[in-house]
């Protein structure tokens, strides 16, 4: 989605010859001039994009993005502080997994809820503008005029690659509800980060080896957290624990952490180890009501141990809420063979 906003501004900003070379003929180019060549250059991406946006607008009707919640503008604007925050740490320091977190919603201004965050988020946007005006500024000074220009450019995309996905993720009325910070989203914009970092130690001149032996260490001691953050996606239910540990007011983890015990659950129970299972089955259905899996696996469990009707009314709640043919045929035959007449659920 973004990738004809990079070309149009690196043809806009960026002149080329026939060769893919920076022209400094062209550089002085009228605005007009450079405006129809950057259209030009951007059309061929931005028709893809258009056909995919025409198949998405078939997929979800007439609108871009399905409302996945009602926000009001003034909480999305107020809760922008905290999520960039939320970003800028997952780019810079990323020692624990962020691929699930709290909701970080501001009804209202407060300081450690808006000032905070958004004073954070603007020095690294003050530092992030003071070593892109350094860079500029130093090959300028000392370089060539096409090796300056490349180095311009890299700045120019490893900007555009760094801020425009994550400013994309500021609209939360199409996020999941209470579950929209994600680790993921900043992928792209990591890639545009070690563009710039890139391109700051190519500027760095003797600086180079230190800084060279220093991103060997940051290497090192990311692989290490990698690895041992790799583990939690053994299954469902070790994924959805550990986020729970580090996102314990999201209610989407919570409840996905249900269903996984529900599932490992109804492994035991077909395993005839119900003592073991229907704890899990009893919690889960105060819990979460609408889990028919829960009810279904309580009622098996109730089967096993011949409390019929227990089971009767287990299953009929799993029926009810499933509209699953297996369970309303389990359901009738467990009150076929009670002696109680066919229902519906």
């Amino acid at each position: 989605m973004i990738l004809p906003v990079v070309i149009f501004v690196l043809a806009l900003l960026v002149q080329l010859d026939e060769h893919g070379r920076i022209n400094p003929a062209k550089k002085g180019a009228g605005s007009s001039t450079r405006l129809v060549r950057a259209l030009r250059e951007m059309v061929p991406f931005a028709c893809v994009t258009a056909f995919y946006l025409l198949l998405r607008f078939n997929a979800l009707g007439v609108n871009l993005a399905s409302r996945t919640q009602q926000l009001p503008r003034s909480t999305v604007l107020l809760s922008s502080p905290s999520t960039l925050w939320f970003y800028v740490k997952v780019l810079l320091w990323p020692v624990h997994s962020r691929a699930f977190a709290d909701p970080n919603l501001s009804e209202r201004f407060s300081v450690k809820g808006v000032l905070l965050p958004g004073l954070g988020v603007g020095c690294a946007i003050g530092m992030l503008a003071w070593v892109l005006f350094w860079a500029w500024r130093k090959a300028r000074r000392e370089l060539a005029f096409q090796e300056a220009s490349a180095i311009e450019c890299a700045l120019l995309i490893g900007t555009l690659l760094l801020v425009l996905p994550i400013l994309l993720a500021l609209n939360l009325n199409i996020l999941n509800p209470g579950d929209f910070l994600h680790g993921r989203y900043t992928y792209l914009p990591s890639a545009g980060l070690m563009l710039l970092l890139a391109t700051g130690w190519h500027m760095a001149g003797k600086a180079r080896v230190p800084l060279l032996f220093a991103g060997g260490v940051l290497a090192f001691a990311s692989s290490v957290l990698v690895v041992s953050q790799e583990k939690q996606w053994k299954d469902d239910l070790t994924v959805f624990t550990v986020a729970h540990q580090f996102a314990p007011h999201n209610a989407p983890v919570a409840e996905n952490i249900a269903k996984a015990q529900v599932q490992s659950a109804l492994q035991l129970a077909d395993e005839g180890r119900c003592s073991e299972a229907m704890p899990v089955f009893e919690r889960v259905t105060q819990e979460y009501p609408q889990d028919w899996f829960a009810w279904a696996g309580l009622g098996g469990c109730f089967v096993q141990i011949n409390d019929l009707p227990k089971a009767e009314e287990a299953l009929h709640k799993a029926a009810e809420l499933s509209h699953e043919t297996r369970m309303m045929q389990q359901w009738q035959l467990l009150r076929e063979h009670m002696g109680l007449p066919r229902s519906l659920p």
